[in-house]
């Protein structure tokens, strides 16, 4: 240590003695202390792993009681019964039963919140009540007995039927999605999920029912056929576990004991105060225990101080914890620091005793070193010819002394040596050049400023050699930290003969030129080799430069006044000239500038570099273009040397692109005859002429465009003939409808006319029977008249079922015409939807053509939206008309049985005195079952007035669709021709109907084919 080394030996001597003996009296004291300390250590953790395992049992014990609680009274039938119970009184509730609970046991309440638990009976008569009445008192007392915040009977449906405290949870419905994540609803949600009846427990919740932090337990309550009826809840208070855990007993002053979650969230409070639950807690101990570990560890405390904590694993209610207990460091070991200090009292005393008598025996001792000294200091000052003291003596001092004799003989004939190895050494140190001296083992034993210098400038580089190389620690190093010693170059350096030689060397990117010298003595014995090192980094790279290019590019100088100097092979063969004619040419014709570089050498004679593209004349007056700079190469003096010329050839470039211009201007004429082609086209298409076609051809590359526009107007020219056609198809097929419907309004009026007459006719009958006593022939006549008009009114009942029969007929067509309909909706928006992605295909020429397409396709949804409405009325008509047809069909029934009783009158005339009362009361229920045919034969006519309003509704629709289709202008049938699309869109697969087979007809009306094979656009 340098300390040392200044001390006088007077010093040393006593202080070395004292430090011998501070030593051991520190390692006995230490000793000491560590005995006592691990003493400690051991009494401490014993002490405190008593308390782990005492805790851990009772907080275990703790949650197996509470669970075992739960068990049995889950397990009761008396709890089922109550569940039962409380669930038949909800249902006797109705559907407002969470409402009046919560009404009567929450918002009337007279207790304050805290305290509606004492609130056993509400006042409302019912189940509820009655059941509560019974049941509440004995739940408070199994709380307060068990420790429970709160006890819940919940539901199969997640129903809270009975909380004993009477929070928000009461009567609130747990599958709610604003309330499934509450600890409460997720372990009663696992209970009634469980096929096993075992208790499901929630996380540790802060602040619960009273704001007391709890555990929430659930558990599925079965009857005794095993069906669950609900779950019992508790909410059990943790302040049991808390205090058995955090109790200061057997932890001193400083002690704690805390429980940490899997999650490592803290759940108990602590002593001290440091954190608080819900804190993080991430210490060794606590790692260790939730890593299943048992055992202690000094560590750095939740408090911030050193503590000694015991951990172990923990289960609580299933879930792996973590308990620690930890008592501070400096409780801990405090009366093994008061043993330390002791010691070092008495150490203290021992040691000053010992250095006083160490004090005085060390003089003795360094009297003659301090003269030896002296002698020795005046010999380093030249003082040759002193004689030396001591030498007489027999100890270790007079040998050294001996020795400082010797010494100063040989320094007396070595001075004029050491003068002319100084003068060297200084001129070898000073040297501008990178120099080493290695030995012959090649190892480094000296360098100068300027190979230090070298190095620092290139480390990057000689560090990839060695990677931990430090200039100011050359010395002592082998050569090879430097230089890559081959077995060539170990050769060359032990044969005398190949010395010096000089040899390039690659460092990393760095080139070095470096030489070797041997070092001889006078009797020829090698002492090593002197090894200069150059820095030729730049000059290679210059050099490599310029050849480069020299070979890819034009490069020519010029002399200051302006001639040439020379030119490379690239300048001689682009001009076509050789060095001999070109050398002293003047750059006037030789070189020019364009554009604004014309007159460019008056800036180089400012030394302003130009760049640019310059044009080389040849000696035929070709122009060479060539891109790139022309500098000014001035001299230290600023003067101008030399003017150099770099560029690149860019003659055939330029051509090139000339060519390119031509081809392009070509290219933009044809596209311009394409486009305005398109554009006549697609503008005729616009105004709905739909026979346009493109004549003229187009450059072979368009033509296909040509031909894909040709192709779309025609098929779309064919779409829109179908359409036209199946229009005027479908108006004259509607009008068919309308006059028939027309037809059977007023049949079926004049049906409701007869049936009036009938009931007429039948008032006259009664009447005539009344009378029948007074005149016999009256009656007989009566009775004719009556037959009569039963037998036509059978037969104008008749002519009524046939008239429904066929108004079911003509319902029946009119739907299968609207299914003829959106056939043609179907196919026009296909063609449609073909027509636009044919408009796809055309890109922006196209953009027009599919606007029209668009809205044809529109038009057709439309359509069929119609039709499909229209289908639906004519539906319902039909199943009004077909009652009407078993109302008429009673109504025949009816005329059949009057004309047989007309009939049995006129047989039994000489009994019509006699019965006339009872034939008068037989044809007053005749005559309103004819008021009541009457009536229905008025609702079939207005039903039939309906079906005539909605053909003549969808009769303007088909006429709408003509109108639009009219402003086309397609081409004669004969002239389409209809080219398929390349590519059909493939988003729609459809098998359209058979178009080869004509549709059946009946009358003037279509029959649609089977539309089965029918798919929704």
């Amino acid at each position: 240590m340098p300390f040392l080394k200044s001390l006088k030996l007077r010093l040393k001597l006593p202080l070395m003695l004292v430090t011998i003996a501070v030593g051991a009296l520190a390692v006995m004291g230490v000793s000491s202390y560590h005995e006592a300390r691990n003493l400690l250590l051991e009494q401490g953790s014993q002490r405190l792993e008593h308390t782990l395992q005492t805790r851990a049992q009772g907080a275990q014990g703790w949650a197996d009681q509470v669970q075992s609680e739960l068990r049995a009274m889950a397990g009761n039938q008396g709890t089922a019964r109550l569940m039962r119970d409380f669930s038949g009184a909800w249902k006797m509730l109705g559907a407002g039963a969470a409402d009046n609970l919560r009404h009567a046991w929450v918002e009337t309440n007279p207790n304050p919140e805290a305290e509606r638990w004492k609130l056993d009976f509400a006042g409302d008569i019912n189940d509820f009540g009655i059941i509560h009445r019974r049941a509440h008192p004995g739940f408070v007392t199994q709380s307060k007995e068990r420790g429970l915040a709160d006890l819940f009977f919940v539901d199969a449906q997640g129903r809270v039927l009975y909380s004993l405290r009477k929070g928000p949870e009461f009567a609130a419905d747990l599958t709610d999605p604003a309330r499934q994540a509450t600890p409460l609803a997720r372990v009663v949600a696992q209970a009634l999920s469980s096929p096993d009846q075992v208790p499901q427990i929630s996380e540790f919740v802060a602040a619960g029912p009273g704001g007391a932090p709890v555990v929430y337990l659930a558990q599925s309550v079965r009857s005794a056929e095993g069906v669950s009826l609900g779950v019992l809840a508790f909410a059990a208070r943790l302040d049991p576990l808390l205090q058995m855990v955090t109790a200061p007993q057997s932890l001193g002053e400083t002690g704690q004991a805390y429980l940490v979650d899997g999650s490592g969230i803290l759940q108990t409070p602590l002593r001290a105060g440091a954190a608080s639950p819900g804190t993080t807690v991430n210490t060794p101990a606590v790692n260790a225990a939730l890593a299943g570990e048992t055992g202690r560890i000094e560590q750095t405390g939740v408090d911030g101080g050193s503590v000694l904590a015991v951990h172990a694993p923990l289960q609580v209610f299933g879930r792996p914890m973590a308990l620690v207990v930890e008592q501070s460091d400096r409780e801990l070991f405090a009366p093994a620091r008061e043993l330390a200090r002791k010691l070092g009292v008495n150490a203290a005393l021992l040691i000053a005793v010992l250095a006083a008598i160490s004090t005085w025996m060390a003089r003795g001792i360094a009297r003659p070193l301090q003269e030896l000294a002296a002698a020795v200091n005046r010999i380093s000052r030249g003082d040759h010819a002193l004689r030396v003291p001591g030498t007489g003596a027999r100890d270790e001092v007079g040998e050294i002394a001996q020795a400082v004799e010797a010494l100063r003989g040989d320094l007396a004939g070595s001075e004029a040596t050491r003068h002319a190895a100084m003068v060297q050494g200084t001129a070898f140190r000073n040297s501008s050049a990178a120099l080493m001296v290695v030995g012959s083992d090649l190892t480094i034993t000296y360098v100068n400023t300027a190979l230090i210098r070298l190095v620092e400038a290139k480390l990057p580089d000689f560090r990839l050699r060695q990677p931990d190389l430090q200039p100011e620690t050359l010395v002592g190093q082998s050569l090879a930290a430097l230089y890559p010693l081959t077995a060539e170059i170990e050769t060359r350096l032990q044969d005398p003969a190949q010395l010096p030689f000089r040899r390039d060397v690659a460092v990393g990117e760095g080139r070095f030129g470096v030489d070797f010298s041997e070092i001889r003595m006078p009797d020829g014995a090698q002492l090593g080799f002197v090894v200069e090192w150059r820095d030729v980094t730049e000059l290679r790279m210059t050099r490599a430069l310029l050849n480069a290019l020299d070979s890819t590019q034009l490069m020519l100088e010029f002399s200051p006044a302006g001639r040439v100097a020379r030119g490379n092979a690239n300048l001689l063969a682009a001009l076509g000239e050789t060095e001999a004619t070109l050398a002293g040419r003047s750059h006037e014709g030789l070189i020019e500038g364009e554009g604004a570089l014309a007159g460019f050498w008056s800036r180089l004679e400012r030394l302003e570099p130009v760049i640019g593209r310059f044009a080389l004349i040849r000696a035929d007056g070709a122009r060479v273009v060539a891109e790139g700079s022309v500098t000014p190469v001035p001299d230290r003096a600023g003067n101008m040397l030399k003017i150099v010329l770099i560029a690149n050839d860019i003659t055939e470039a330029e051509q090139a692109l000339e060519r390119a211009r031509a081809r392009n201007e070509t290219m933009l004429a044809e596209q311009r005859g394409v486009v305005e082609a398109l554009r006549v086209g697609l503008e005729d298409l616009a105004r709905g002429d739909l026979g346009s076609r493109i004549v003229r051809e187009f450059p072979p590359e368009y033509e296909q465009l040509r031909t894909d526009f040709n192709n779309a107007a025609t098929t779309l020219g064919a779409a829109m003939l179908v359409v036209i056609d199946n229009a005027h198809n479908i108006d004259g097929e509607v009008s068919e409808i309308t006059n028939a419907a027309s037809d059977l309004s007023q049949r079926t009026e004049r049906q409701a006319a007869t049936l009036a007459e009938t009931v007429t006719a039948l008032d006259q009958l009664t009447t005539s029977i009344g009378a029948a006593t007074a005149s016999i022939s009256e009656a007989d006549q009566v009775v004719e008249r009556a037959r009569i008009g039963a037998e036509s009114s059978g037969r104008v009942v008749q002519e009524a079922v046939s008239a429904m029969g066929e108004i079911a007929e003509s319902s029946q067509k009119i739907s299968r015409i609207i299914g003829v309909i959106e056939d043609i909706a179907f196919q026009t928006n296909l063609l449609a939807l073909n027509a636009g992605v044919e408009a796809a295909r055309a890109g922006e020429a196209g953009r027009g053509f599919a606007v029209v397409a668009s809205e044809v396709r529109a038009l057709a949804q439309r359509s069929s939206a119609a039709a499909q409405e229209i289908s639906g009325l004519i539906s319902t008509s039909s199943d009004h008309v077909q009652v009407g047809v078993d109302l008429v069909g009673q109504t025949g029934q009816a005329l059949d049985g009057i004309l047989v009783s007309v009939n049995d009158i006129s047989g039994r005339v000489s009994k019509i005195a006699s019965s006339a009362r009872e034939q008068s009361t037989g044809l007053s229920e005749i005559n309103r079952a004819m008021i009541e045919l009457d009536q229905v034969t008025q609702q079939n006519a207005a039903m039939f007035e309906e079906t005539t309003a909605a053909a003549q509704a969808l009769s303007r629709g088909v006429q709408a669709l003509t109108a639009t289709t009219a402003r086309f202008r397609a081409p004669e049938p004969a002239e389409v021709v209809v080219t398929p699309p390349a590519v059909v869109a493939p988003a729609v697969k459809l098998r359209p109907p058979k178009a080869s087979v004509p549709p059946r007809s009946r009358g003037a009306l279509a029959i649609a084919e089977d539309g089965s094979e029918w798919v929704d656009f």
